[in-house]
């Protein structure tokens, strides 16, 4: 059996951070994945100030190889119908904001973590002693089970979290889900590539649609709640895209898919129970239109600050520390569903 003193389910930008302040503090720290990394994410790849500054602060310098053109986004364009909009700049300095592949980013950043990194690993059970957490894990690629035992378990899963559904069986029972959908094309429209455009109309989506340049590839996608057909508010929405901004489809590049729920707009945390801590969007972190990274790299931290303050100081309740660390976080988050609720004229996530 090998033994850590800290095991994070997940690579993405929570898994890291959470990674990158535990080791710093001299922990030995394993991250899962049960992907192949780098692996795809469905995300509009843009890192806000907030995520640059965490970003800058403690993994250096965005490579690159991440970046995708146009390099920097000049905000959100919000359209309430077709013909108006308003936009909100990333920046008052008028730099703008980095446009990435998340897929690079996040492999850049779990990379630059100092953990030991096991990718196509799935975490299947665990059990919670309450001295330390023995798990179960699958290589998914030759189907081995292996034994890893650590003091403490970090959930960086995003939002479909096998953690928080064993921790809580009810609490998972009474969520409610979303599925988002996103094309890729090749091909061209009007629309300004240096904005990332939301469009309100509930017409063309439950939650908003969406639309923005990588590559020169077309990318757009809507969401609907668990158990509606989507594809009928992609093809409206799509139609408004060619009919009134020009857009020129040529070969599809990619189709993908996730699923959401409802903690984030309800401000449902569920931050863990003993051993067990969960971060980002498993956690309910999340702000208005989808933007995650930031309140993913925060928590993240907060998780490592807790954890570490516990293993110094023989702290018995390291999610109690964590509750604290995370107050503003959890205010944030609420406040942005709050005010983009007010900017669209609706409530973002009727489900």
């Amino acid at each position: 059996m090998k033994e850590f003193d800290v095991v994070i389910a997940g690579a993405g930008p929570s898994g890291a951070a959470a990674a990158k302040g535990l080791v710093n503090e001299g922990l030995s720290v394993l991250i899962l994945e049960k992907k192949k990394l780098p692996r795809y994410k469905i995300c509009s790849g843009i890192i806000f100030r907030k995520s640059q500054d965490i970003t800058e602060k403690y993994f250096g310098e965005i490579p690159k190889s991440a970046y995708v053109t146009p390099e920097l986004l000049k905000g959100v364009r919000l359209w309430s119908d077709d013909k108006n909009y308003t936009d909100w700049p990333f920046s008052k300095d008028g730099r703008g904001a980095p446009n990435v592949w998340r897929s690079e980013y996040d492999y850049w950043l779990v990379k630059n973590s100092g953990a030991e990194i096991k990718d196509c690993f799935a975490l299947i059970d665990f059990n919670d002693t309450g001295d330390c957490v023995l798990l179960k894990c699958r290589n998914v690629l030759d189907n081995k089970i292996i034994d890893i035992k650590c003091k403490y378990l970090v959930s960086a899963e995003g939002s479909r979290s096998i953690i928080r559904a064993k921790l809580d069986p009810e609490f998972e029972k009474g969520l409610k889900w979303f599925v988002a959908c996103q094309d890729y094309y090749e091909g061209n429209s009007d629309l300004d590539p240096y904005f990332f455009h939301g469009f309100m109309g509930p017409q063309y989506g439950e939650v908003y649609a969406w639309f923005n340049v990588k590559n020169g590839m077309q990318i757009f996608g809507t969401a609907v709640r668990k158990g509606e057909k989507i594809n009928p508010y992609l093809f409206k929405y799509r139609e408004l895209l060619e009919r009134k901004f020009g857009l020129n489809l040529k070969k599809l590049v990619k189709r993908s898919g996730c699923l959401g729920n409802n903690m984030c707009p309800k401000g449902k945390f569920y931050l863990g129970k003993r051993n067990v801590l969960l971060v980002g969007e498993a956690a309910g972190f999340l702000n208005a239109f989808g933007e995650g990274i930031s309140c993913a790299l925060s928590t993240g931290l907060f998780a490592a600050e807790a954890i570490s303050k516990g293993f110094r100081s023989k702290h018995n309740n390291v999610l109690e520390l964590y509750t604290e660390l995370t107050k503003q976080e959890r205010r944030e988050s609420k406040a942005s569903w709050r005010l983009g609720a007010r900017i669209a004229g609706r409530d973002l996530m009727p489900i």
